[in-house]
């Protein structure tokens, strides 16, 4: 049984640590971005226009998962897989050796945009991709936890990106002491992740070489009419998941300490912790779901996070280290609840209906309007409104039309469409390609 999932499990786990940490950098060195590529002084103006560069990638992640879908199709998920591994790399690995505004001004400025949209329109093709493979592949009492792997190696790239960017000044300050012939380029210390992801891509997609993914997986789309339902279902849970991920992990660590006056050392060692805990609460989650429900799973995880943002945004302010370090595990629980399974619920939802189509473009379409955007409007909310808490009032608001939803889908599934012959095929799938 493991050699069959083994394929497809690679795949996951690597293709989505690597994305997910070349694309995060950017977002945890958003001060630094900023101060860099923007003509400005003030720090939080800054942070703004750096996350809206962020946001902006996102832009051209639906047209992206069209292509890779299309490419997967045509071509095999292997070629299409690996195709957008390199135009996530090279990217990535460009911004290491880009200009700052204060050398070539807005020349920079437009050469980092450029390399964020080649990142984000690449960026389409890897999670939607991944995810419902391994969804369509694991079936069985493993589904749900091949399915939070999958999910989970994101937040192992995060996980391995924000280690990186709280190391970094301990590690440029060891080589001042240690008089090495490094420390000449201890100046541009911001340039140092961003060539890591050089020998982390060659290594993924040595990798991703030895896995041959030719065939598409047989098509589970039964022969009855579409309906916008789940596709509407789908959008709104995905959106409070990514507003809750990149409001509450991203963006955090510039949060606590902008905002908050957290020093950079303990905002960033906190989000740390609080991604390696939300990345348990992952694993469990889909673990837990071989004997509840998922989608039971999703709405506990919902309604929690709903109820309990705003009393933890009021007390993150009022605390120390030890207050700061419980509410963002609390955070990372409640999270890791929905994002579990989350590759369960969703592809049960087109897997008769709209098939790769309808994961591919709902699951873009969220991340890229609500998930990427989701710094840039806390960010705006607090300076219109004034208040520290406006972030949990729009993560709690995105909540209570997440709800109702997972309580449609619970309630769908206590009487299931009886199962298709094509719905064995898919756990051939993964036999066939292995």
């Amino acid at each position: 049984m493991r050699r069959k999932f083994n394929p497809i499990l690679k795949i996951a786990l690597t293709a989505n640590t690597i994305e997910w940490f070349e694309f995060s950098l950017t977002a945890f060195m958003a001060l630094e971005i900023g101060r860099l590529f923007f003509p400005t002084a003030s720090d939080k103006t800054a942070l703004m226009l750096s996350f809206l560069v962020f946001a902006s990638s996102y832009l051209a992640r639906p047209l992206g998962s069209i292509f890779f879908g299309i490419m997967g199709n045509r071509r095999g998920t292997g070629s299409a897989l690996k195709l957008s591994l390199l135009g996530m790399a090279i990217p990535a690995s460009l911004i290491a050796f880009l200009p700052t505004y204060q050398t070539a001004g807005y020349v920079a400025t437009a050469l980092l945009l450029l390399m964020k949209l080649m990142q984000g329109f690449c960026a389409g093709g890897e999670t939607p991709l991944t995810g419902y493979y391994v969804s369509l592949s694991a079936d069985g009492r493993n589904r749900g936890l091949y399915c939070s792997l999958a999910a989970g190696s994101a937040f192992i790239g995060m996980l391995l990106a924000s280690g990186t960017i709280f190391a970094l000044p301990y590690v440029a300050n060891w080589l001042r002491l240690a008089d090495s012939p490094v420390s000449a380029y201890v100046p541009d210390t911001w340039r140092w992740p961003f060539l890591l992801c050089i020998p982390l891509s060659i290594l993924v997609y040595f990798l991703r070489s030895s896995i041959a993914v030719d065939r598409k997986p047989p098509t589970l789309v039964a022969s009855r009419s579409r309906t916008a339902t789940p596709l509407v279902q789908a959008f709104i849970l995905v959106g409070f998941l990514e507003i809750a991920i990149y409001a509450l992990f991203v963006w955090m660590p510039s949060y606590l300490h902008t905002y908050l006056g957290v020093s950079k050392s303990d905002a960033r060692l906190s989000n740390v912790a609080a991604l390696l805990i939300m990345f348990v609460s992952i694993v469990v989650s889909g673990y837990v779901s071989r004997f509840i429900d998922a989608a039971t799973l999703a709405i506990i995880g919902i309604v929690s996070l709903a109820l309990s943002i705003y009393p933890l945004f009021y007390v993150l302010p009022q605390g120390d280290f030890v207050t700061l370090m419980a509410v963002q595990a609390a955070f990372g629980i409640m999270t890791g609840c929905l994002c579990g399974v989350i590759f369960v619920v969703i592809p049960d939802l087109f897997k008769r209906t709209w098939g790769d189509f309808g994961m591919a473009v709902t699951y873009s379409f969220a991340t890229a309007l609500l998930g990427g955007t989701a710094p840039v409007v806390c960010a705006y909310l607090i300076k219109v409104t004034g208040l520290l808490s406006a972030p949990a009032i729009y993560i709690a608001a995105s909540g209570l039309l997440a709800a109702p939803v997972a309580y449609a889908v619970v309630r769908a599934n206590r009487h299931p469409i009886p199962r298709l012959p094509s719905d064995s095929a898919a756990s051939s799938y993964a036999s066939q390609t292995g």
